[in-house]
């Protein structure tokens, strides 16, 4: 049994590079630029100083667009009043949404 999910597993892998793949940043994409705000928040609130937020960012995010929006997020999340990992990941969330609303549309 063990071998058959093994196996499985492995063709699954396999399998995968073939697929056609579309590549997109977190820059692109609200929900993602609000889970990392929630990450950020709770570094901060475990004391994780700016500093190791930024080299944590530098080590996981190698797209420079990536690396950008995290190091913007990072930056507001350390300058403002401290937030609750929900409060930031709600706020992130909502103001990417809104950015990305196309214009007229209320």
């Amino acid at each position: 049994m063990k071998r058959a999910v093994a196996a499985a597993a492995l063709a699954v892998c396999l399998a995968q590079p073939s697929m056609p793949t579309f590549a997109q940043t977190v820059a692109d994409q609200c929900f993602a630029i609000g889970d990392i705000a929630g990450q950020v928040a709770s570094w901060r609130r475990h004391k994780k100083t700016k500093e190791q937020a930024l080299a944590q960012a530098q080590t996981y995010y190698k797209d420079a667009s990536d690396r950008q929006a995290v190091t913007a997020v990072i930056d507001r999340v350390y300058s403002g009043a401290p937030m609750t990992p929900d409060q930031a990941e709600m706020m992130f969330t909502r103001e990417c949404a809104q950015q990305k609303q196309p214009t007229g549309a209320q």
